[in-house]
């Protein structure tokens, strides 16, 4: 056999195209990115915050456009992130000290941190919807500011 031939035969290193990662790696990294996406999330509200501070009139524009339904659906996403980094970092720190470690446990918690984020984050939607309450109103914030805003006036 020649050398250029046993080259070619030789199989490839495992590589992310090719091998699938471990479902507690997956969550790991997952959750790390979910953990950066939180950071910038909370660098856009700090921003809005100073761009009602510095220019009040910001913040009836600001509310028309939170009105938007696929903003509550990126607010929803956003619950949905927190409860998922809380739970994700509860299951670290059990890892640190010592419970469940093995890799059975983690798929088991894993999957509770996903199913806990979904219902929490569904109980979180109906609380502030006020769903479960019958004198729901369902008129806009925005209207309401600017209705406070020309009674002042």
């Amino acid at each position: 056999m020649s050398e250029e031939s046993t080259l070619r035969e030789r199989p490839l290193s495992p590589h992310l195209q090719v091998y699938r990662l471990p479902y507690n790696a997956l969550m790991s990294i997952v959750g790390r990115m979910v953990g950066i996406g939180l950071c910038v999330s909370l660098l856009v509200l700090l921003g809005w915050f100073i761009a009602v501070v510095w220019n009040p009139g910001f913040y009836t524009q600001s509310l028309e456009f939170l009105n938007a339904p696929w903003v509550k659906y990126i607010a929803m996403l956003w619950a949905f992130s927190v409860f998922f980094y809380i739970g994700n970092g509860v299951r670290h720190v059990l890892w640190s000290i010592g419970i469940g470690v093995n890799e059975q446990a983690g798929i088991r918690t894993g999957n509770i941190v996903l199913m806990l984020s979904v219902i929490l984050t569904f109980a979180l939607w109906q609380f502030s919807c006020g769903c479960w309450s019958n004198d729901y109103e369902a008129a806009p914030v925005a209207e309401k500011v600017k209705a406070e805003q020309e009674s002042v006036e």
